[in-house]
């Protein structure tokens, strides 16, 4: 990506904006990404507010995504057994033994 000094704010909002709406894409990395890229934007006294708006939101959206993908990882390893049949057909690879 370009330098972030060498681009306007317009540009800033206009990336942010579709990295923000790609995040709802199931890619909850980008927005971590774009948190990671515009933050140190954003903290400037001059930063627009709708930059601001996406970046936070973006933010927001890796936390709650992460959120719900741990409780569902601790669900599925600690009910897997007691699931079932129900289990082992969303199982990609069926742990032997048990």
């Amino acid at each position: 990506m370009p330098k972030l000094e060498k681009m306007s704010s317009e540009e800033h909002i206009n990336i942010s904006k579709k990295m923000f709406y790609g995040g709802f894409a199931f890619l909850p990395l980008l927005w971590l990404v774009n948190f990671i890229y515009f933050f140190s934007t954003s903290r400037k006294t001059n930063a627009p507010k709708e930059l601001k708006k996406y970046i936070y939101l973006s933010l927001l959206g890796c936390i709650i995504w992460f959120v719900v993908l741990t409780t569902w990882y601790a669900l599925f390893v600690n009910k897997r057994i007691a699931w079932g049949q129900v289990a082992d057909r969303i199982t990609v690879v069926i742990p032997k033994g048990l």
